[in-house]
């Protein structure tokens, strides 16, 4: 019997099993659907179909920075279990995906990345629909970042991929110095998780109500009114430390903030190193559940 087109997408939206798993399952039992959702079953892929209720917040970070580090990608795969999370094939297509996203730059959301070809199956959602029923859990892109720049892109994975850092370098050439400053303030930004870049960065709203806080705090520690305000300027400078990238003390040397790094860097060099903008993923801060 010639199984069609139609017959298989009646059975695809039947039991969620990819197009190449119905097709077969289709072929061997002669068109007969029954047999075939049975069959699909017994190889565990319908098992696809049942995990869309499912919470996926478990998961990886999957980073891509192309050779001449002029592009990459973050990517957030999720699945419900770390232990999946460290399956070959789970890592495998993760890191395939990322580097897709960075190398073509093709989608600007995750249900455009899905839609896009895969090798071995018509689509990344077939892709991802066929592993589920492989390993019986259910699994999902939450999110992805690609910068591309006339700089250079570096990165940090933090172990067990659940932390990942991207940055951007602009007017810096591809060199050792370069790579080992953006590798420096990516792992930086890993710790740290800044709030911004630059104190320019911070509205004044936010401004207006953190200068509030520390005048009440100092109404309420008795302070004179007429150095009230310096106080406050001294305790903003606390906080642009702590919540701006470029004034936090660096990581790995106490005695100069991010911002010093970047100017030593640049008087080495002779350029002019900045940071262009950065990206930080933590697994299961964006945990994903499809109706």
């Amino acid at each position: 019997m010639a199984i069609t087109a139609e017959m298989v997408k009646k059975l695809r939206e039947q039991t969620g099993a990819g197009m190449m798993d119905c097709k077969k399952a289709l072929t061997e039992t002669n068109g007969d659907y029954e047999k075939a959702v049975t069959l699909l079953r017994q190889k565990g892929v319908a098992v696809a179909a049942k995990r869309e209720s499912k919470s996926a917040s478990e998961g990886l970070i999957a980073c891509f920075i192309a050779p001449d580090m002029n592009v990459g990608a973050l990517l957030e795969a999720n699945c419900e279990t770390s232990f999946v999370a460290k399956t070959d094939d789970f890592v495998q297509l993760a890191r395939n995906l990322a580097r897709h996203v960075a190398e073509t730059g093709c989608c600007s959301n995750v249900d455009e990345l899905m839609a896009q070809p895969y090798p071995g199956g018509p689509t990344v959602r077939d892709r991802f629909t066929e592993l589920m029923g492989k390993i019986g859990e259910k699994m999902a892109i939450s999110r992805f970042d690609r910068i591309a720049t006339e700089g250079i892109v570096g990165s940090y994975v933090h172990t067990g991929d659940q932390i990942a850092v991207m940055v951007e370098l602009t007017g810096m050439s591809l060199s050792d110095d370069g790579k080992n400053l953006a590798k420096d303030i990516a792992m930086h930004i890993s710790w740290s998780n800044p709030d911004y870049l630059r104190r320019e960065d911070i509205s004044a709203d936010v401004i207006e109500k953190e200068r509030d806080v520390h005048r009440q705090w100092a109404i309420k520690e008795g302070k004179p009114e007429n150095i009230i305000d310096r106080i406050v300027d001294g305790r903003m400078k606390e906080f642009y430390s702590r919540a701006c990238l470029l004034e936090q003390t660096f990581i790995k040397d106490e005695d100069q903030t991010i911002g010093d790094l970047i100017k030593s860097t640049a008087a080495k060099t002779g350029e002019s190193p900045a940071v262009g903008g950065y990206v930080r993923y933590r697994v299961g801060e964006t945990s994903v559940v499809e109706d």
